[in-house]
């Protein structure tokens, strides 16, 4: 009977994260239609709640070794704090360098890992689209949307 408590408590959390990631995002989809952000930074920062709903999915993975987990926690600790290169309270863009952070992460844990990893990336990944193609663009793409100086900075810390 415990056992059907605790499994019953797990999908009563996921389903409750599900709900607080989707209206973050529909609020944050929302503000960003509002304030005419372009559709370059608007598709960074729709991916972010979706982002950090993966990480903390993969945080509780056991297939996950556990320096990529403390990576996974370093980023996550980074979107978290509103103090980082860009921050927080500068809208839109102090959640840019965020996504840009979690999204080289993930390209280390799909790089690391091979094809285990993207298929436990993809596994873990309830947003639009291949989270691989998604992280992929985020990386190619980053240096359109920060300046030079904060993607060396990024690099630095999370590549």
């Amino acid at each position: 009977m415990k056992e059907l408590q605790t499994t019953h408590s797990a999908e009563d959390e996921a389903g409750r994260a599900e709900k607080f990631y989707t209206k973050l995002r529909a609020r944050l989809a929302a503000w960003l239609t509002e304030h005419h952000v372009s559709d370059a930074i608007r598709g960074y920062l729709l991916l972010l709640p979706d982002l950090f709903a993966l990480l903390i999915r993969l945080l509780r993975d056991g297939r996950i070794e556990g320096s990529l987990k403390k990576q996974l926690i370093l980023v996550s600790a980074y979107v978290i704090s509103p103090i980082d290169l860009i921050p927080d309270v500068m809208l839109p863009l102090g959640l840019v360098d965020d996504t840009v952070a979690v999204a080289f992460i993930l390209s280390r844990v799909a790089k690391i890992m091979g094809q285990a990893g993207e298929d436990i990336l993809r596994e873990h990944w309830d947003g639009e689209g291949d989270i691989v193609p998604q992280i992929q663009k985020i990386s190619q793409t980053a240096d359109t949307v920060l300046s030079s100086g904060i993607m060396k900075r990024l690099r630095k810390l999370f590549q």
